[in-house]
């Protein structure tokens, strides 16, 4: 499969590593929620707090069963694909899925550092309750796991390259 796609938290850096590996590749580039906010003509906050969590799901799914997606593509999905079996059903047959393993502090970090983002499940429990339900999720659903920790982009970049099997190295991975 000459498919990526990248799952993980927001604030994982899905985006930013995203555009590294497919400039690195020479490959296309698409971010599935830029697609939802494309489609439905407004920001995904918006869209979330018009229709709700579970809505905002069904949108989610039925977006990403939708999209033709050309070889040599790395997709980077919203944080909540995980919670569609059919959506994950979907990529993992098209695409290799790879979890952005980053640790809760750097997420906080980085979602702190930008303005308000769509984030679907966040309840009084805040980040640290939604990121605990997920792991597992994003765990069963990846065909391989990068755990890095507050490396720069470019290098969680490098080290997702490095993950890859022989067949998908580029031939300079910087």
């Amino acid at each position: 499969m000459r498919i990526l796609t990248l799952i993980g938290m927001p604030g994982s850096g899905k985006s930013a590593v995203g555009r590294i590996i497919a400039s690195r590749l020479g490959w296309n580039f698409l971010d599935t929620d830029s697609c939802i906010e494309e489609r439905h003509g407004t920001r995904l906050q918006a869209l979330i707090d018009q229709v709700g969590d579970e809505s905002f799901r069904r949108l989610e799914e039925g977006t990403i069963l939708d999209l033709a997606i050309p070889e040599q593509t790395v997709i980077s999905t919203g944080g909540s694909v995980v919670y569609s079996n059919r959506a994950m059903r979907h990529l993992a047959s098209i695409s290799t899925v790879i979890f952005l393993d980053a640790p809760l502090e750097a997420i906080r970090k980085h979602i702190g550092s930008e303005a308000p983002r769509g984030i679907v499940g966040m309840t009084e429990g805040g980040l640290e309750e939604l990121y605990q339900q997920r792991l597992p999720c994003y765990r069963r659903h990846a065909a391989i796991i990068v755990s890095f920790n507050c490396e720069t982009t470019e290098e969680a970049a490098t080290k997702v390259l490095s993950a890859l099997p022989n067949d998908l190295q580029p031939a300079d991975p910087h």
